[in-house]
């Protein structure tokens, strides 16, 4: 019996052209902290559609990243705010999941798409001249709560979060462990939902086995790109990352 024909691959070159798209996700998601799940997601989604299946499977697949970073950085971490921003986007997180379960409105992503763009090019052209801060913690629950609500419908959660952390000036090695130590916190959780509402089948079980080579590929690759990028040049890389996310989304949607 051909393997694939137990998995969610509808032949080899669908196979190839997924791990292709989850090698570029862990990469990226290695060097700068995030974007895997709005370069992934919406790759997936762009060339396939059914998220329902794409969600599940991606979210095992960035623990590798989350794992590797979070351990050997864990000095960076601020273990106190990391804890008050869990306490929000859990039950955001209850919330997604079962939007997912019952198929979201897809018009949500095309207003998501708007705000990472508009923000994208703030951070681009804008934010050496005028600048906000978001010091004071009463914001945790408000980027916290909608970060879960996105992580569990879209398995997009980063946005918030992003927000939140670019404008604290945090260094890159703070920046990227912060947002993967939340991330893996998040991914634990979501895992045991999914579980419990049976989006976890064997097919995607063994999907992701079979994928799991190009996630590593892209671990290794993104934790020697991260340690060459500088400071000011990883700035304008994560925004980026961040307009290029929105405009995928915005093109998947129109």
């Amino acid at each position: 019996m051909d393997l694939l024909s137990q998995t969610i691959f509808q032949g080899w070159g669908q196979y190839v052209l997924v791990g292709v798209i989850v090698f570029l996700g862990q990469f990226i998601y290695t060097a700068i902290g995030f974007g895997s799940g709005m370069v992934t997601i919406s790759l997936l989604a762009l060339f396939f559609g059914n998220i329902n299946v794409f969600v599940p499977f991606f979210l095992l697949l960035c623990l590798p990243t989350e794992l590797t970073v979070s351990f050997k950085d864990r000095e960076h971490i601020d273990f106190r705010r990391t804890g008050k921003f869990l306490l929000f986007i859990f039950p955001g997180l209850i919330a997604g999941a079962y939007l997912l379960k019952s198929t979201p409105d897809r018009g949500l992503v095309i207003w998501l798409g708007v705000i990472v763009s508009l923000l994208a090019v703030y951070y681009l052209f804008f934010e050496e001249k005028t600048t906000f801060t978001l010091k004071n913690r009463a914001w945790i629950p408000f980027f916290g709560g909608i970060s879960g609500i996105l992580g569990g419908v879209y398995g997009i959660s980063g946005p918030p979060l992003i927000v939140y952390f670019k404008a604290l000036k945090m260094d890159k090695t703070s920046f990227r462990v912060t947002l993967l130590s939340i991330f893996l916190a998040m991914s634990i959780f979501r895992t045991g939902l999914y579980a419990a509402i049976h989006l976890y089948t064997l097919p995607i079980l063994i999907s992701i086995i079979l994928a799991l080579p190009f996630a590593l590929l892209g671990v290794l690759t993104g934790m020697r790109a991260h340690h060459r990028i500088p400071e000011q040049l990883f700035r304008r890389i994560t925004s980026v990352v961040l307009l290029a996310s929105g405009i995928l989304l915005l093109f998947k949607d129109l």
